[in-house]
């Protein structure tokens, strides 16, 4: 159980984490704004996502956009009428990921994302196992894009549509060791067969599916 003394400390923690963001240390401001945010109770839900906000701030400084997603996520559902909501919106794609370039690129990282995902949670260890391992099933994938994207049928969909055919491609893979399914990508696939990313999320958060709990998980978040 947390205590007054614990919130003085997470506000301790908050302030410093902030003091290295602004000094250009965002790996010390990392590891103090993850202490803060453990510290903060969870009915303290303005302080919450203020931590969060700011914890994503420093992943992202980290390039660890992933986990930023993830952090900055969850603190624009704890404040609908926050910077961290504004924040997110404007720099988060339909698919639920950081905004890139082009929306090309936003395609191609979705789908090399759910490919890589869908690959390592069939692996006990949710890891490659070796260098070339990690190559040759990137180089397949990027083969499959490759094809995919020339299409001319793929070229006139929707980013649901497109999200679906990510989802429903199922790769060859060689078989580099053996392994077997794991539960969560099966209750993963399930759920998103069972709801329609089109419409806002059932969590409440008031943004599309897609954009919230439906949103493409990066590696990081394996």
């Amino acid at each position: 159980m947390k205590t007054t003394s614990g919130a003085n400390k997470a506000s301790i923690f908050l302030r410093k984490g902030l003091h290295e963001l602004a000094r250009h240390r965002p790996a010390t401001a990392l590891a103090l704004l993850r202490k803060s945010v453990e510290l903060i109770p969870p009915s303290c839900e303005s302080e919450l996502s203020k931590a969060l906000y700011w914890l994503s701030i420093a992943l992202l400084r980290m390039d660890q956009r992933d986990l930023a997603v993830k952090s900055l996520a969850n603190a624009q559902k704890l404040r609908r009428q926050s910077y961290a909501r504004k924040f997110y919106v404007r720099n988060v794609n339909e698919y639920g990921m950081i905004k890139r370039p082009t929306k090309e690129l936003d395609d191609l990282y979705a789908f090399v994302s759910i490919q890589l995902s869908s690959y390592l949670l069939k692996r006990s260890n949710h890891r490659f196992g070796s260098e070339a391992e990690h190559s040759a099933v990137l180089k397949l994938i990027l083969e499959t894009w490759k094809r995919l994207k020339e299409s001319d049928e793929f070229k006139n969909l929707e980013c649901g549509e497109k999200l679906s055919i990510f989802r429903k491609l199922k790769i060859d893979f060689p078989n580099f060791s053996a392994y077997t399914a794991g539960l969560r990508y099966g209750e993963r696939q399930m759920l998103h067969a069972t709801i329609d990313n089109g419409r806002t999320c059932f969590c409440g958060s008031g943004l599309p599916h897609m954009q919230c709990c439906g949103r493409v998980r990066g590696l990081a978040e394996l």
